[in-house]
């Protein structure tokens, strides 16, 4: 009976201790990584996925954080740059860049999903309270930006998706018009 006491407390220690930790990604963008936990991205496509008519860059709009409209999964949604947010500057399109698309859940939660160009696959990590890593840093008054951070002693940006879901819902009433 004790032994199968001891076995219960550990399960319950591991429990606890997984409500501490967060599944994150680190999506790299062009002078910098993006720290989003998982449950943010919904899928991770290689440009070379994209057939030719599933990016509808005449949709652009006004706003010169997007690159078009990407048809994924019968839904189409908008592609923006992040480092157009970010610093003014929109990297050209490639063929070796990623596109990551994004679960909507502030104020383009009605349009589902939204896309991010990224210059390569994201690497997965797991955060925990009780980890190693170091994560430092504070609020951020640039646009696009929650907080800058150091993560074992590399500098990464967590975005604000709030501020980026605005852009979509601008975007996305400017292509109803």
């Amino acid at each position: 009976m004790v032994e199968n006491k001891m076995v219960l407390k550990a399960a319950a220690a591991e429990a606890d201790a997984s409500l501490l930790q967060v599944n994150s990604l680190l999506l790299p963008v062009a002078d910098t990584a993006l720290l989003v936990p998982q449950v943010a991205v919904a899928e991770v496509l290689s440009w070379g996925e994209l057939g030719a008519d599933d990016l509808r860059p005449e949709k652009a709009a006004t706003s010169p954080h997007c690159y078009g409209w990407v048809r994924w999964r019968d839904h189409d949604i908008p592609l923006l740059s992040f480092d157009s947010v970010y610093n003014g500057h929109r990297p050209p399109l490639d063929n070796n860049l990623k596109i990551v698309i994004c679960n909507a859940v502030f104020t383009a939660s009605a349009t589902g999903f939204y896309a991010l160009l990224v210059t390569n696959f994201p690497r997965a990590l797991r955060l925990s309270l009780e980890a190693e890593m170091a994560l430092e840093g504070g609020p951020s008054d640039k646009p696009g930006v929650q907080m800058e951070v150091s993560l074992d002693g590399e500098e990464v940006l967590i975005p604000d998706f709030e501020y980026l879901e605005q852009i979509v819902c601008e975007i996305v009433e400017q292509n109803a018009s």
